[in-house]
């Protein structure tokens, strides 16, 4: 099982191997860490973010959370506390990924399914809105595996891609324990 938290300063050589393994075509996965950044100054900009100090108007607080398996990132988990239109109507109030190394294993899964629950036991969220891209069946799965509702399908100019648009009823929503990630090489 993963541990789902926030970074912690002595997780630092865990996050520069993330970093390292980043992928070109997911820039966010690290949200709003610069290559001109220390650690703790990256640590301090979560920070801010999840207070929801210094944010521009139309920016919603949000927690950054890094998913771990034997004291490695396998993924992550961006979850703004509320939604402030125009970008939490489309990118809901969950954002998540996993590194490419550790993709197929459930572990998508566990991340949404342990970001459901901070939602709903820490910000208090009863229903929670995620979203994905409407020709990505893997976050499709993972969505409805967690209870995602298909509520519609959302494009307009600004978009790449249509996206589609999920709500998932956390105050009901029952643990999936039926899935458990294939092992980490190496690891028992």
């Amino acid at each position: 099982m993963i541990e789902l938290r926030r970074p912690r300063p002595n997780d630092e050589d865990a996050f520069l191997e993330a970093r390292s393994a980043v992928p070109a075509d997911n820039p966010t996965f690290l949200r709003d860490y610069r290559q001109d950044m220390t650690y703790i100054d990256f640590l301090r900009v979560l920070e801010d973010h999840r207070v929801g100090r210094g944010l521009p108007p139309n920016v919603a607080p949000s927690s950054f959370m890094f998913a771990f398996d034997h004291g490695r990132i396998v993924g992550r988990a961006s979850i703004r506390h509320t939604l402030t239109p125009p970008l939490g109507e489309v990118a809901g109030h969950i954002g998540y990924s996993v590194l490419p190394e550790f993709r197929n294993r459930g572990y998508a899964t566990q991340i949404l399914q342990a970001s459901i629950r901070f939602a709903h036991d820490e910000l208090g969220l009863d229903r929670i809105l995620v979203t994905c891209d409407d020709d990505n069946a893997a976050s499709i799965r993972v969505i409805e595996k967690n209870h995602g509702i298909y509520a519609d399908t959302y494009q307009d100019v600004t978009l790449r891609r249509p996206k589609r648009r999920y709500w998932i009823d956390a105050s009901r929503a029952q643990p999936n324990n039926s899935f458990k990630p294939k092992p980490l090489r190496g690891s028992a």
